[in-house]
């Protein structure tokens, strides 16, 4: 049914010139603004987010708090890198972007109008947003929607586009097909167009409004090798530009954990952000997998040239394999990066690993060691702040991509204010420290498959499918009702008044074993009696409850 309905919608497609074979075609530059809760940023079409590039050499793009005019990220995107029959080749994404709107088939790069950016934003309807009403038409791509009467196909304006349970989504479907978009100016490597990998991009970006959630928001990069041979030695990398306000006095780090790298403030004064600025960062939630999930192998950086760095540490604008070293952890001639908090440096691919807050581990207060060429150099401490870029790198040497084989990255930008207090009087710190906070909020919710509003309380398989009596009852205005989920399967859990009608969805997800917990919130509800039922298929047991105000 799914292969039926993907065809009759490429047939129609074609007969109305949708989609047109192209060879090379300049890019018209498309960005909107995912924008939904505290953070306010730009997606575009070449394949970078985190950039304003409507104006000329582009501006920083990642404004916190939305509508205060300070901005903490200036360009981030998706590097791949590796060889194809011996043969190296790239696809770069940091400052300019390589992919373009479409799709690679038997390596001949396809486009057409229908080939956008699609944004939905909760309330939207087929009248009100065009985006909404044409969602259908990515769908094949890969484009994310809810569906509502669980019968696996996209039905329009039955079926809700987007994320579920998003404040909003962006969708586009690219590719790096298109040779008149690959400059040796990109900023991160970039040029590389024999071979071309013939890689197809899906991304998704979305975010959430719920307070746990405001102050991040998610990006999925589905990758399939639309080659007709394997890319091999393949490594990919998150390559950010963060600047915290002023951009010239920022410091880095990471923390492995937490898959996580960072940028803070080198003081408790940003002359943008004033005092108590913040930290933003990056969380590499799901990186390639080799067969199982590799997360983050690498974190590292490079300095802008203006500021002087060692040659191996500079910016390796067009140049591609000093760019894939950078990709794999190394300095861009080789060299590894030393760990300056050992008596004696020991190489290591994860740069300033340590707690700035306690200086515990490495941490730019501790210093750098300038090797070019080997593993010795000088060492200045602590490192001179400056303006930082970062790559979180995901890849290996024996990492082969099939043809046709897809992965896919999941990522999490987020930011985090510092606050001064007798115990953390420095909130140049303080924000690290609450960023890591928040990152185990991300994780909970990738964890969790991404499930807003209920709580999985227990993994293990219970005994039956049970509906328990909601607490505490009666209750005003909200109560927690919890329930037993016996095998894999889509649940449905609902409110009813008095008469019987609907008054809340409160679940109509997709849930593997456990017990969960969801709250009822009767705040906007008159006092009375209501019930709640739950199904899954083949079970559905009701239970009352009392609303008292």
């Amino acid at each position: 049914m799914k292969k039926t309905i993907f065809t009759l919608i490429m047939v129609t497609a074609l007969l109305y010139g949708v989609y047109r074979e192209v060879y090379s075609q300049p890019v018209t530059i498309e960005r909107v603004q995912l924008n939904a809760n505290n953070i306010s940023t730009y997606f575009q079409n070449t394949g970078i987010f985190n950039q304003n590039t409507s104006v000329p050499q582009g501006t920083a793009g990642f404004e916190w708090p939305k509508n205060s005019g300070k901005y903490a990220i200036f360009s981030t995107g998706f590097t791949i890198a590796g060889y194809i029959g011996g043969q190296f080749a790239m696809t770069a994404a940091s400052y300019k972007g390589e992919y373009s709107p479409g799709y690679s088939l038997g390596g001949i790069y396809y486009t057409g109008a229908s080939f956008k950016i699609y944004k939905v934003t909760r309330g939207d309807n087929s009248i009100t947003n065009p985006d909404y009403a044409n969602w259908g038409l990515m769908v094949p791509y890969g484009a994310p929607y809810k569906d509502m009467n669980n019968n696996g196909i996209y039905d329009q304006d039955i079926d809700t586009p987007g994320v579920k349970n998003a404040a909003q989504t962006i969708f586009m479907a690219l590719t790096d097909a298109n040779v008149a978009q690959y400059t040796s100016g990109e900023g991160f490597g970039g040029g590389v167009t024999t071979p071309l990998l013939h890689l197809d991009l899906r991304l998704t970006a979305w975010c959430y409004s719920q307070t746990l959630f405001e102050d991040m928001q998610f990006v999925k990069m589905v990758i399939i090798n639309k080659n007709s041979l394997p890319w091999n030695n393949v490594y990919t990398g998150i390559v950010c530009d963060p600047d915290i306000g002023d951009a010239n006095d920022d410091y880095i780090g990471c923390d492995q954990t937490l898959q996580l790298g960072y940028c803070y403030n080198a003081d408790n004064y940003d002359n943008v952000y004033g005092t108590s600025p913040p930290a933003v960062g990056m969380i590499l939630l799901k990186g390639i997998n080799n067969p199982v999930n590799l997360g983050m192998t690498s974190f590292n950086f490079f300095t802008p040239n203006g500021e002087n760095p060692p040659p191996c540490e500079s910016d390796p604008n067009g140049e591609p394999i000093p760019a894939y070293y950078m990709l794999k952890g190394l300095k861009k001639d080789q060299s590894p990066f030393m760990d300056a908090s050992f008596t004696t440096p020991v190489a290591t691919k994860f740069n300033y690993y340590g707690n700035p807050m306690t200086n515990i581990g490495w941490t730019e207060y501790k210093g750098k060691i300038d090797n070019c060429g080997g593993t010795t150099g000088p060492l200045t401490v602590p490192t001179i702040p400056g303006n930082r870029r970062f790559i979180l790198g995901s890849g290996a040497d024996n990492f082969t991509v099939a043809p046709n084989e897809t992965q896919t990255i999941y990522l999490c930008q987020l930011i985090a204010g510092g606050t001064s207090n007798k115990n953390s009087p420095e909130s140049n710190l303080s924000s690290v420290t609450k960023l890591k906070q928040i990152a185990a909020n991300a994780w909970d919710l990738y964890n969790s498959n991404f499930t807003i509003g209920i709580n999985n309380v227990n993994s293990e398989i219970p005994e039956k499918f049970s509906l328990y009596q909601n607490y505490p009852n009666p209750f005003n205005p909200v109560t927690k009702i919890r329930f037993d989920v016996v095998k894999p399967g889509n649940v449905l859990l609902k409110v009813y008044d008095i008469q019987g009608k609907e008054v809340a969805t409160l679940v109509n997800e997709k849930l593997s074993p456990g017990t969960y917990e969801t709250n009822w919130d009767g705040s906007v509800f008159s006092s009375g009696v209501y019930f709640y039922r739950i199904t899954d298929g083949e079970y559905t047991e009701t239970k009352m409850m009392t609303l008292i105000k």
